[in-house]
Protein backbone atom coordinates (compact mmCIF):
# COMPACT_ATOMS: atom_id res chain seq x y z
CA UNK A 1 0.00 0.00 0.00
CA UNK A 2 3.17 2.44 1.07
CA UNK A 3 4.32 1.36 -2.63
CA UNK A 4 1.48 2.23 -4.27
CA UNK A 5 0.78 5.36 -2.98
CA UNK A 6 4.20 6.55 -3.40
CA UNK A 7 4.21 5.83 -6.69
CA UNK A 8 0.57 7.77 -7.49
CA UNK A 9 2.65 10.57 -5.37
CA UNK A 10 5.80 10.49 -8.06
CA UNK A 11 3.23 10.34 -10.68
CA UNK A 12 1.21 13.26 -9.73
CA UNK A 13 4.62 15.10 -9.40
CA UNK A 14 5.52 13.75 -12.29
CA UNK A 15 2.14 15.03 -14.06
CA UNK A 16 2.67 18.39 -12.51
CA UNK A 17 6.19 18.88 -13.65
CA UNK A 18 5.14 18.32 -17.29
CA UNK A 19 1.72 20.32 -16.94
CA UNK A 20 4.33 23.31 -16.07
CA UNK A 21 6.87 22.54 -18.51
CA UNK A 22 3.94 22.72 -21.50
CA UNK A 23 2.46 25.64 -20.27
CA UNK A 24 5.85 27.80 -19.88
CA UNK A 25 7.12 26.18 -23.07
CA UNK A 26 8.24 29.27 -25.23
CA UNK A 27 5.64 29.70 -27.94
CA UNK A 28 7.52 30.19 -31.91
CA UNK A 29 9.57 33.15 -31.63
CA UNK A 30 11.22 36.20 -33.73
CA UNK A 31 13.46 33.00 -35.34
CA UNK A 32 10.24 30.84 -36.72
CA UNK A 33 8.54 34.47 -37.84
CA UNK A 34 11.67 35.49 -39.28
CA UNK A 35 12.13 32.23 -41.20
CA UNK A 36 8.86 32.28 -43.06
CA UNK A 37 9.25 36.44 -43.68
CA UNK A 38 11.95 35.11 -45.46
CA UNK A 39 10.39 32.70 -47.35
CA UNK A 40 7.37 35.06 -48.21
CA UNK A 41 5.08 33.27 -46.12
CA UNK A 42 3.46 36.60 -44.60
CA UNK A 43 0.52 35.70 -43.33
CA UNK A 44 2.65 32.83 -41.05
CA UNK A 45 5.23 36.00 -40.43
CA UNK A 46 2.23 38.77 -39.50
CA UNK A 47 0.60 36.47 -36.87
CA UNK A 48 4.07 35.58 -35.23
CA UNK A 49 5.57 38.83 -35.24
CA UNK A 50 2.24 40.13 -33.40
CA UNK A 51 2.53 37.38 -31.18
CA UNK A 52 6.04 38.01 -30.79
CA UNK A 53 5.98 42.02 -30.25
CA UNK A 54 9.70 42.70 -29.40
CA UNK A 55 11.49 45.45 -31.43
CA UNK A 56 12.62 42.89 -34.16
CA UNK A 57 9.62 41.79 -34.87
CA UNK A 58 8.07 45.61 -34.08
CA UNK A 59 10.22 46.83 -36.73
CA UNK A 60 9.52 43.91 -39.63
CA UNK A 61 5.87 44.89 -38.83
CA UNK A 62 6.41 48.32 -39.58
CA UNK A 63 8.35 47.18 -42.78
CA UNK A 64 5.87 45.11 -44.12
CA UNK A 65 3.18 47.95 -43.47
CA UNK A 66 5.49 50.09 -45.35
CA UNK A 67 6.67 47.81 -48.35
CA UNK A 68 2.55 46.11 -48.66
CA UNK A 69 4.13 42.77 -48.10
CA UNK A 70 1.28 40.15 -47.26
CA UNK A 71 -0.74 43.20 -45.93
CA UNK A 72 -1.87 46.61 -48.35
CA UNK A 73 0.25 49.34 -47.82
CA UNK A 74 -0.33 51.50 -44.68
CA UNK A 75 2.13 54.56 -43.84
CA UNK A 76 0.24 55.20 -40.66
CA UNK A 77 0.18 51.44 -39.73
CA UNK A 78 3.86 51.63 -40.53
CA UNK A 79 4.58 54.67 -38.35
CA UNK A 80 2.58 53.25 -35.66
CA UNK A 81 5.22 49.76 -35.56
CA UNK A 82 7.94 51.68 -36.41
CA UNK A 83 7.72 53.94 -33.58
CA UNK A 84 6.73 50.96 -30.92
CA UNK A 85 10.27 49.17 -32.13
CA UNK A 86 12.09 52.63 -31.56
CA UNK A 87 10.71 53.04 -28.38
CA UNK A 88 12.22 49.41 -27.24
CA UNK A 89 15.42 51.26 -28.62
CA UNK A 90 15.78 49.45 -32.12
CA UNK A 91 18.40 51.05 -34.26
CA UNK A 92 17.47 50.57 -37.93
CA UNK A 93 13.53 52.02 -36.60
CA UNK A 94 15.27 54.87 -35.08
CA UNK A 95 16.70 55.44 -38.33
CA UNK A 96 13.98 55.28 -40.70
CA UNK A 97 11.84 57.30 -38.66
CA UNK A 98 14.15 60.26 -38.89
CA UNK A 99 14.22 59.70 -42.48
CA UNK A 100 10.36 59.25 -42.85
CA UNK A 101 10.15 62.49 -40.96
CA UNK A 102 13.11 63.89 -42.83
CA UNK A 103 11.35 63.72 -45.83
CA UNK A 104 7.54 63.71 -45.15
CA UNK A 105 7.16 60.35 -46.13
CA UNK A 106 3.06 59.49 -44.59
CA UNK A 107 3.46 62.65 -41.92
CA UNK A 108 4.04 65.91 -42.36
CA UNK A 109 7.52 66.71 -42.62
CA UNK A 110 8.76 67.74 -39.18
CA UNK A 111 12.58 68.24 -39.11
CA UNK A 112 12.62 68.58 -34.84
CA UNK A 113 11.22 64.92 -34.76
CA UNK A 114 13.80 63.77 -38.06
CA UNK A 115 16.58 65.01 -35.53
CA UNK A 116 15.21 63.34 -32.41
CA UNK A 117 15.14 59.89 -34.28
CA UNK A 118 18.78 60.37 -35.90
CA UNK A 119 20.09 61.62 -32.70
CA UNK A 120 18.84 58.43 -31.19
CA UNK A 121 20.60 56.51 -33.72
CA UNK A 122 23.52 58.56 -33.48
CA UNK A 123 24.39 58.23 -30.37
CA UNK A 124 23.87 54.02 -31.31
CA UNK A 125 26.92 54.76 -33.02
CA UNK A 126 25.07 54.67 -36.57
CA UNK A 127 26.86 56.06 -38.96
CA UNK A 128 24.06 57.30 -41.62
CA UNK A 129 22.26 58.73 -38.55
CA UNK A 130 25.80 60.55 -37.29
CA UNK A 131 25.62 61.84 -41.13
CA UNK A 132 22.44 63.13 -41.39
CA UNK A 133 22.55 64.69 -37.85
CA UNK A 134 25.59 66.49 -38.66
CA UNK A 135 23.87 67.92 -41.79
CA UNK A 136 21.14 68.86 -39.87
CA UNK A 137 23.42 71.24 -37.92
CA UNK A 138 25.09 72.20 -40.75
CA UNK A 139 22.57 73.68 -42.15
CA UNK A 140 20.24 74.54 -38.92
CA UNK A 141 17.47 72.35 -40.20
CA UNK A 142 15.24 70.60 -37.33
CA UNK A 143 17.84 72.06 -34.87
CA UNK A 144 19.78 75.17 -34.74
CA UNK A 145 22.79 75.95 -36.74
CA UNK A 146 25.73 74.77 -34.93
CA UNK A 147 29.39 74.32 -36.71
CA UNK A 148 30.21 72.35 -33.84
CA UNK A 149 27.62 70.24 -33.35
CA UNK A 150 28.18 69.82 -37.18
CA UNK A 151 31.63 68.86 -36.98
CA UNK A 152 31.24 66.38 -33.90
CA UNK A 153 28.98 64.60 -35.52
CA UNK A 154 29.90 64.19 -38.91
CA UNK A 155 33.48 62.82 -37.39
CA UNK A 156 32.03 60.10 -36.11
CA UNK A 157 30.06 59.06 -39.20
CA UNK A 158 33.58 60.04 -41.03
CA UNK A 159 35.43 57.83 -38.66
CA UNK A 160 33.47 54.85 -39.16
CA UNK A 161 34.17 55.43 -43.27
CA UNK A 162 31.22 57.55 -44.29
CA UNK A 163 32.22 58.95 -47.37
CA UNK A 164 30.29 61.35 -47.26
CA UNK A 165 30.65 62.72 -44.06
CA UNK A 166 34.77 62.90 -45.11
CA UNK A 167 33.50 64.66 -48.22
CA UNK A 168 31.74 67.31 -46.35
CA UNK A 169 34.00 68.08 -43.64
CA UNK A 170 37.02 68.46 -46.27
CA UNK A 171 34.18 70.95 -47.41
CA UNK A 172 34.27 72.88 -44.30
CA UNK A 173 37.53 73.14 -43.70
CA UNK A 174 37.96 70.54 -41.22
CA UNK A 175 39.81 67.26 -40.52
CA UNK A 176 38.37 63.97 -39.40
Amino acid sequence: MKIRMLCNGWLAILMLAWAAISWAAPQPGFSVAFRAYQQHDYPTALRLFKADHGGDSCYLLGIMYYRGEGVPADKKEAIRWLTEAAEKNHLRAQYNLGMIYDKGDGVPQDLKEAAKWYRMGAEKGHAQSQFNLGLMYTNGEGVPKDHGEAVKWLRLAAKKGHVNARKLLKVMGEKY
